[in-house]
């Protein structure tokens, strides 16, 4: 299990993970992202520098990554900005 990953329960993990993007962006991956129901949690920590937030349960990490790199199809980079 990775460092990153904090136990909410005595079967879920979660992990918060941040991601700097251009800020134009943010509005498209959110839409991506909620449309994919219930994998993850969205927020966007500082609009002006692109620093949003995603909190999901470790399960989904595969798929979180998938979307991410999915992403890149769409010309938006994400350059991991440490974990929470």
């Amino acid at each position: 299990m990775p460092e990153e990953a904090e136990k909410v329960s005595d079967n879920i993990f979660e992990v918060t993970k941040r991601f700097v993007i251009d800020r134009k962006e943010i509005g498209f991956f959110k839409a991506i992202l909620e449309s994919y129901e219930d994998i993850a949690v969205f927020s966007v920590v500082d609009g002006k520098a692109g620093l949003i937030e995603i909190i999901y349960p470790y399960h989904f990490e595969h798929d979180i990554f998938a979307i991410i790199q999915d992403m890149k199809n769409y010309g938006i980079d994400f350059e991991e900005a440490g974990n929470v």
